[in-house]
């Protein structure tokens, strides 16, 4: 007996090629947490998907590291403005007294 011939047809594959490019951009249009979150509720928390789960964890993680703000720290090379200039001068002069008169 030959095998079946079930969803072999031109008009099923343009169905399925269809349908996965729906499914594609549901997906593309969920954060990293939120499908995350999905698979949760699909299969349980922490069962199963294991390479995604930690696929998605660590584009989890890429994502904070982005969000947070480098801090800046000052090397002098900045522009300063005005006040600052004159504050910075101000004690200077102020340490240069302290000194000449002790």
């Amino acid at each position: 007996m030959a095998g079946s011939r079930i969803n072999r047809g031109m008009g099923r594959r343009e169905e399925l090629r269809k349908r996965a490019e729906e499914l594609a951009s549901y997906r593309a249009s969920r954060s990293s947490s939120e499908q995350l979150a999905l698979l949760d509720d699909r299969l349980g928390v922490g069962v199963g998907a294991v390479r995604e789960r930690a696929k998605l964890l660590e584009l989890i993680k890429e994502e904070s590291r982005k969000k947070e703000k480098p801090v800046k720290h000052k090397t002098g090379n900045e522009k300063k403005d005005r006040r600052e200039r004159r504050r910075a001068k101000a004690r200077r002069d102020a340490s240069k007294r302290s000194t000449s008169e002790s």
